[in-house]
Formats: C-alpha cells, structure tokens, sequence
C-alpha cells in the first residue's frame, strides 16, 4: 500500500513538473485544441494552442489589449532572404492591432517551438518586411513577418508570444 502511494506522488511530481517545463509537447491534446466559433479567442489561460490564423487578444501588464495573429507559416526562398539560412528559412505573417492603450511589440517576443521540445529564436531583420520592434497607439496596427532559421532536422510545431520576461501569452500550431 505504500510502495503505491509513493508510486503516485511520484507520478504526480513528474506530471507537475513536465507542464510547468512545457515538455507536454506540440502532439498533447491540450495543445492541439483550437477555437473557431468566436473571430477572436481570449488568450488561452493555460496556453492552449489556437489554430493559426487565429485572432487572440493579449492584455499586458500596463492594461493595454491588443489583438495578435500569427498565419502562413512556410519556408521562405533563399532570394527572398536579407539574412542567409544556416538551416532552412520559415516565416510567419504577424499582425498586431491595438485595442486599447499603446501597445508595445517586439519580434524577439515571437518563439517557435520545435519538434523535439526545444525553442527556436526569431531571426529578426532576415525577412522583409519583418517585426522588429516599437509602439502602436489604439487603433492602429502592423503586419509584417517574423522569420525563423531552423536547424537541419526540425521542424516547427508551433508559435509561442512571449512576455517581455518570457512568460507565454499565446501559442499558434496547426490543427
């Protein structure tokens, strides 16, 4: 009867620990679940992955709500490229519009994650036109790409928004 209890609470541990690392992977249902029922999605408390293409509202710390969209993730032909890949070139189209306040964006804030669990940093200014960084006032918005050199032998699962400190806002993967 012990050797069970302990069993469990080590289980438990292990479970608590996988999600809070975000090992749950790109293929966990929680991830894979999408919303299109309503035009735009509230940010998934648990970060849930929506469909790409797929509106989410984002409110920062400082009150202001913007909507983001993440779509079109494909790979991005060598002519097309400012910077060269070292892997293989991918891009994503983002689109940011402030709602309410003054929003401030970033390029660095958009993550892929990879097959096998690890992230891929944005390679900002590789693509035109691409994110980089600056405000928007209510209202107004931006669209432009945000590129990523993956390395031979991954692929990408899915886009992950970031806080300024990393915590995830939202995720984008196809369905």
């Amino acid at each position: 009867m012990r050797g069970i209890r302990v069993s469990r609470v080590l289980a438990g541990t292990i479970a608590i620990a996988l999600i809070t690392a975000g090992c749950g992977g790109s293929g966990s249902p929680a991830q894979q679940s999408t919303s299109s029922a309503a035009a735009t999605s509230p940010a998934p408390p648990t970060q849930q992955a929506v469909a790409y293409g797929t509106p989410v509202d984002v409110a920062s710390s400082d009150g202001s709500i913007a909507t983001y969209t993440v779509d079109n993730l494909q790979p991005v032909p060598p002519d097309a490229q400012i910077v060269p890949a070292k892997g293989t070139m991918f891009a994503v189209d983002v689109t940011i519009v402030a709602k309410t306040g003054t929003t401030t964006y970033n390029g660095f804030w958009f993550v892929a994650r990879a097959a096998d669990g690890s992230n891929i940093a944005p390679a900002v200014g590789a693509v035109q036109p691409g994110i980089t960084s600056g405000q928007l006032a209510q209202s107004q918005r931006i669209a432009a790409h945000v590129a990523y050199d993956v390395p031979k032998g991954q692929t990408i699962t899915g886009i992950m928004f970031r806080d300024p400190k990393g915590k995830v806002l939202a995720v984008w993967a196809s369905g």
